[in-house]
């Protein structure tokens, strides 16, 4: 996992705006450096979006690791004693619809970026958060 202010370099295509990412990751933080440095690398593969030459090899990448950070994310969860049960269904359904991107013979850059970023932003705001709130703290990490 990256740092609060990197990422492990050759991990996202070059010319990446990290600026972004990093204004992202802070503004979306959850205060749980382990899922924190992970929804940074979600970041930066929505940002890679914008300007990737090819948009299908992003999106594989951004479906590739979210599927590890799902699972890394609902394991801390149960670690902590939260009931996991909707918000697995919710990862499940994005999982889904970034496979349908992927099977798309268009896509729009616009669209799939808009698609990603939306999703992130609003599941980590909400629904990451309330998880968070839920947790058992006092449990190690």
């Amino acid at each position: 996992m990256g740092t609060a202010n990197h990422l492990p370099a050759g991990i996202l295509p070059s010319g990446v705006d990290m600026a972004a990412i990093n204004a992202l990751a802070t503004k979306y933080a959850l205060g749980i450096s382990a899922i924190d440095d992970q929804h940074r690398l979600l970041f930066g593969w929505c940002v890679a979006l914008r300007t990737a030459p090819a948009i299908q090899p992003v999106l594989q990448a951004l479906l590739t690791y979210a599927i590890t950070h799902f699972q890394d994310e609902e394991r801390w969860a149960l670690d902590h004693g939260v009931d996991i049960e909707a918000h697995h269904a919710q990862h499940v359904e994005l999982l889904q619809h970034l496979e349908e991107q992927l099977r798309r013979p268009k896509q729009s850059r616009m669209e799939a970026q808009a698609m990603a970023f939306d999703w992130l932003t609003q599941h980590i705001d909400v629904e990451d958060r309330n998880l968070v709130m839920a947790a058992d703290l006092d449990r190690d990490d």
